[in-house]
């Protein structure tokens, strides 16, 4: 008798246990208690973007997409040259909307995601592009 009392506080416990990381937010729906992805790195949030009129050059494309994400370009002292000319010409009007594409897609993209590699610093909270080795031809 003992034993059965013993194993239905075991599974009771087991089955709290395993409850504790979920919420019930309404009736029939419950919620992991975890942080989503975009919650843990920023630059995974899935956008759907329109460059506004006033945006320009892809330069100011990619500080307008970093605006609210917590991020910010690396200053210009430690930016290719090469990658500073991307960012000077003109925002193609292909390029005017955009997505639904995580801010990191997005953002290669914009720069030529056949030209950089996207780098983020996530202690420093900033994104830098590196030009990617063509080959020989």
């Amino acid at each position: 008798m003992l034993r059965k009392y013993l194993l239905c506080g075991f599974v009771l416990c087991s089955l709290n246990a395993q409850a504790a990381n979920i919420t019930q937010v309404g009736r029939y729906a419950t919620v992991n208690n975890k942080p989503l992805a975009a919650q843990i790195n920023p630059l995974e949030t899935v956008q759907q973007i329109h460059f506004p009129a006033s945006i320009q050059t892809i330069g100011e494309a990619v500080n307008y997409w970093l605006r609210y994400s917590g991020y910010h370009l690396a200053p210009k002292e430690r930016q290719s040259e090469s990658l500073q000319q991307v960012f000077q010409q003109s925002l193609p009007q292909v390029s005017r909307n955009l997505g639904p594409l995580t801010i990191n897609e997005g953002l290669t993209v914009l720069v030529g995601q056949h030209l950089f590699n996207l780098k983020q610093d996530d202690l420093l909270r900033d994104v830098n592009f590196s030009l990617i080795a063509r080959r020989a031809e």
